[in-house]
């Protein structure tokens, strides 16, 4: 290739070895790229998202990203990987210190972060408590709702045992399988020969939070076909059939059994749509600050109301089946305990257990649409940083008089609070300076787990002889060069939303 280009291509000859390209062109692409994103964050309102992860080398791996808060063109908001630093110890210490040391780097203002966003970890809360809360007096400390949510889909699944036997042993069905799974495809695909194309079960796994309902769904859906499947795979692997196969025969025999799951599949099929829904919302780039408490509160009175109702709830799920009585008050009980399992969870962050959830109460304050049932003063809001600043005739402005005329005049009770609030910095200079600020605080620390599922890809087990500083440069580039050309809105949702395999991001790189 090298002596074909020589001859043909003008300068084809001066072709660099990768030596070339990691020793001097990628330091400086970095050094461009992280100047450019320093422009980019100057003097803006920023959210600060940051996930620690172990790396294959065994070190502690801290991905920074900093989100300036405003929206694209597309009414979402996009957090750069700042930095990634490599830990001797991960500790609150450390952590916080790493943080500070970004921000400074970035030249970014202490009074200009307004939320720092973690997990739930206990020295990620102490991070901010210990240190952060008060070098940045302008500051909230929000951990991951999408993380929460996914705590809460936990508890919710909990009680089927037995589902989740049946699950794992119908994912192990297919390891080091190809063929199973060509005769799977060619079986699924004669059964529905009008839908496009067969696809096999989503694999539940941990880095895709919702993936187990996802898994739940698509089992529910196809249930019926499974025992035929199962009984032909039987016959082909004869005496050499795996456990996985064996055990999905026996229950899928058992009558009694294979009844059981398919009420359970049914029920949790229906059942986790709002789970769902509220993954999809929490782990979205699109802001949803001041909707986020009544989705909390929407969300308990389902679990309350089904946990009260139960037969009534999922007596759809037993028609056509007959079902023994101690089957279903055995499956009843299970709905009962999932239920109430998801509701203690809740319960937990609706109080001490997410740190912000005072001020997701608060900031509906800025939106019309929630200030007939809001406090009518100023001193009803203190956990809103600056809003005891807000001057009286401002605030009565906008309860008595702007709000409740916006909302009137508005389509369908629903007020653009961009418009809106931008109309009214004149007006109401204080007010609405707040409002901007707080309005579109970022409450989900997604795009970190994004960074950390793309680090693992860049330094893989097939990829390891790389620098640190390499290493980093490659996963700021190869982060915020798909942040900014679109390839993140395909997989908006997913938490580990990198390529789909080691060979794309080493092509990528290389590219």
């Amino acid at each position: 290739m090298r002596k074909f280009l020589f001859e043909n291509v003008t300068n084809g000859g001066a072709i660099p070895g990768f030596h070339q390209l990691q020793e001097k062109y990628l330091g400086n692409v970095y050094l461009k790229e992280k100047e450019a994103l320093r422009k980019r964050l100057a003097k803006k309102p920023v959210a600060v998202i940051f996930d620690e992860t172990p790396d294959v080398e065994g070190r502690c791996v801290l991905n920074i990203l900093i989100a300036p808060l405003e929206k694209d063109e597309s009414g979402r908001i996009l957090a750069y990987l700042a930095d990634t630093v490599f830990l001797e110890q991960c500790n609150h210490s450390t952590v916080s210190v790493s943080v500070v040391k970004c921000l400074q780097e970035y030249d970014i203002a202490n009074e200009d972060v307004i939320v720092f966003d973690t997990d739930n970890a206990a020295y990620m809360k102490k991070a901010y408590t210990a240190a952060l809360q008060s070098l940045f007096p302008n500051s909230l400390h929000v951990t991951c709702m999408a993380h929460i949510m996914n705590l809460i889909g936990d508890a919710f699944r909990r009680p089927f045992d037995q589902l989740n036997s049946f699950m794992l042993s119908f994912s192990q069905m297919f390891y080091h399988a190809g063929s199973r799974k060509r005769r799977y495809l060619q079986f699924m695909s004669g059964k529905h020969p009008t839908r496009q194309k067969a696809t096999m079960a989503p694999n539940p796994c941990a880095t895709r939070w919702n993936s187990w309902f996802k898994a739940v769904q698509y089992h529910s859906e196809h249930f019926k076909l499974y025992k035929e499947f199962i009984e032909m795979e039987i016959k082909v692997s004869g005496s050499s059939a795996p456990q996985s196969v064996e055990r999905l025969h026996e229950m899928l025999q058992n009558e009694d059994m294979a009844q059981c799951l398919q009420v359970q599949l049914s029920i949790m099929a229906d059942k986790c749509k709002h789970i769902l829904q509220l993954l999809d919302i929490f782990q979205s780039r699109k802001p949803i600050t001041t909707k986020v408490f009544d989705y909390f509160e929407d969300l308990q009175m389902n679990f309350t109301a089904n946990k009260e109702l139960q037969y009534e709830s999922c007596a759809e799920h037993f028609e056509g089946l007959d079902v023994h009585h101690a089957t279903k008050t055995h499956i009843l009980n299970l709905v009962h305990l999932a239920y109430s399992n998801a509701e203690e969870k809740l319960t937990k962050y609706m109080s001490e257990g997410q740190p912000a959830i005072n001020f997701l109460r608060e900031v509906r304050v800025f939106d019309p649409r929630y200030i007939s049932f809001m406090e009518n003063s100023v001193s009803g809001y203190t956990h809103i940083p600056g809003f005891s600043a807000v001057p009286n005739d401002e605030f009565d402005a906008y309860f008595q008089r702007l709000g409740p005329a916006a909302l009137k005049a508005s389509a369908c009770g629903v007020v653009d609070l961009d418009v809106f609030w931008d109309g009214l910095l004149e007006r109401l200079p204080v007010l609405s300076a707040l409002a901007k600020r707080y309005k579109d605080v970022i409450v989900n620390s997604a795009d970190a787990e994004r960074s950390n599922s793309l680090y693992k890809l860049v330094l893989s087990s097939r990829r390891r002889s790389i620098t640190n500083s390499n290493l980093k440069a490659l996963v700021f580039l190869y982060h915020n060069q798909r942040l900014t050309s679109g390839v993140f809105e395909r997989d908006e949702l997913e938490i580990d939303c990198g390529p789909n395999s080691e060979d794309e991001v080493e092509d990528s790189l290389d590219t």
